[in-house]
């Protein structure tokens, strides 16, 4: 008897430690003691037939036959979830902002991309594809609007076009907007099933206009504002992403008290970090590691960041295990860019990742004039915990599900390489101020909502 190689050990303020099963999710707080003895069993001794009943303890081989039996349950998991697709329609490429972050500022330079937008020929085409895909699917059938800038008001008859044929196709709708000219179409999209609207505000007017802006510098606070108000006004479900990195992170507090006088809790916000891309170098970004701790800091000292706490819900298996009573859901890839997403852009190209759109290296087909797809389409669909070498030998690979595959490959030049970013300073960092958050003010993150 021997305890598992890929156990995973939190240690906790307390001097306690978490030790959780990969394999099972199951989760159990220990001592100093208990955490000795697992390294040593002695088979008389009751605790130790206490861990081997929550499967910390294992038989020589058994282990082995659990990571076998991981990767059985994948493959018939991703064959289901192949079947259930997401769509993902870019209407144009073309962006009203010009944010100091962006990470699609390379199809600036590249003039047809970045002019380019569907009419509605394309469109029927597209939902010709669409629905042919979609026949027998028993999943939910979506359509995310995305860009570039999905909503921009010269556009406003393509888009109306777009909903009325998807509505009439049986198809609901998410948007992602950088919120700037919502308030055109708030009515337009109340008229259709819409599941989400995620808009972005980076702070309070003085930080946001200064990061996502219009050509001139004009800022676009006011504006989106506007925009969030007129959404609520025609009761559509909205969320809020703020982008951070050093310029703006101390800032966040007193866009909490803003956030929640106005729009608490009817609106939905969470906090990420501005990432590293290969397009564009920008000095404010902090990384993963001072993201997490910086952020974990600031809840801590400042009671108004409380609101925010849905933050660490998502797409964190291992937290939402843990903090919300769900059953463990083991992430065997990093998202549905390997098993369901197809992003649809205006001049017939499909790609399988929100960040990799245009880059043509990554993309997997096109839809018109006919449907094809290619060997990176295969590519993009088979990389998993179990087709990279580290994720296979990683104790926390089930929980990140190998990491960003785009994110891999501007950093390696492979997708087939681990991107580890977060989830192991998640781990570290976010866990124990997590527990102790329950331990001392019992407050979990079950009782944030659910906004996926």
């Amino acid at each position: 008897m021997r305890p598992l190689q890929k156990r995973v050990v939190i240690e906790l303020h307390d001097g306690n430690y978490l030790l959780v099963n990969p394999y099972s999710g199951s989760a159990d707080i220990i001592d100093a003691e208990a955490l000795h003895l697992l390294e040593s069993p002695d088979t008389e001794d009751e605790n130790v037939a206490a861990l081997k009943r929550r499967g910390h303890l294992v038989e020589e081989t058994e282990e082995t036959d659990l990571f076998h039996s991981m990767e059985m349950y994948s493959r018939v998991l991703h064959k289901n979830l192949s079947e259930q697709h997401l769509h993902v329609i870019m209407p144009t490429y073309e962006c009203n902002l010009r944010c100091s972050y962006c990470f699609e500022k390379h199809l600036y330079r590249k003039a047809l991309k970045s002019k380019a937008t569907m009419d509605e020929k394309t469109v029927d085409t597209l939902f010709e594809v669409i629905q042919s895909l979609d026949e027998g699917s028993k999943g939910e059938k979506c359509v995310v609007l995305y860009g570039g800038e999905p909503l921009l008001l010269k556009n406003l008859p393509l888009i109306e076009y777009i909903l009325k044929k998807g509505n009439d196709c049986g198809y609901s709708f998410k948007v992602v907007t950088n919120g700037s000219e919502l308030y055109h179409f708030a009515p337009l999209l109340a008229e259709v099933t819409v599941l989400k609207i995620q808009v972005t505000l980076d702070g309070l007017r003085n930080v946001h206009d200064k990061r996502r802006y219009r050509k001139g510098g004009i800022g676009t606070f006011d504006d989106i504002v506007k925009g969030i108000d007129a959404a609520l006004e025609y009761e559509l479900p909205l969320g809020i992403r703020i982008n951070v990195d050093s310029e703006n992170i101390n800032h966040l507090p007193e866009f909490a008290q803003f956030y929640q006088e106005k729009w608490y809790p009817a609106v939905y916000a969470f906090v990420t970090n501005v990432c590293a891309s290969e397009c564009v170098h920008y000095s404010p970004l902090i990384s993963a590691e001072e993201f997490t701790k910086e952020l974990i800091e600031l809840f801590v000292e400042d009671e108004r960041m409380e609101v925010f706490l849905q933050t660490f819900r998502y797409p964190n298996v291992l937290l939402e295990h843990l903090f919300t009573g769900k059953p463990f859901k083991p992430r065997f890839w990093a998202c549905g860019a390997h098993t369901s997403i197809f992003i649809y852009d205006p001049v017939g190209d499909i790609y399988p990742c929100y960040q990799a759109v245009g880059d043509h290296v990554n993309k997997i087909g096109v839809y018109t004039p006919e449907l094809e797809f290619n060997d990176t389409f295969h590519q993009w669909r088979n990389r998993s915990v179990f087709t990279i070498k580290e994720c296979r030998e990683c104790n926390i690979a089930f929980f990140c599900g190998g990491g960003c595959a785009y994110g891999g490959y501007t950093t390696t030049g492979s997708i087939y390489s681990p991107y580890c970013d977060k989830i192991k300073f998640s781990v570290k960092y976010e866990v124990p101020y997590l527990y102790y958050l329950l331990k001392t003010k019992k407050i979990s993150l079950s009782e944030a909502r659910d906004w996926y």
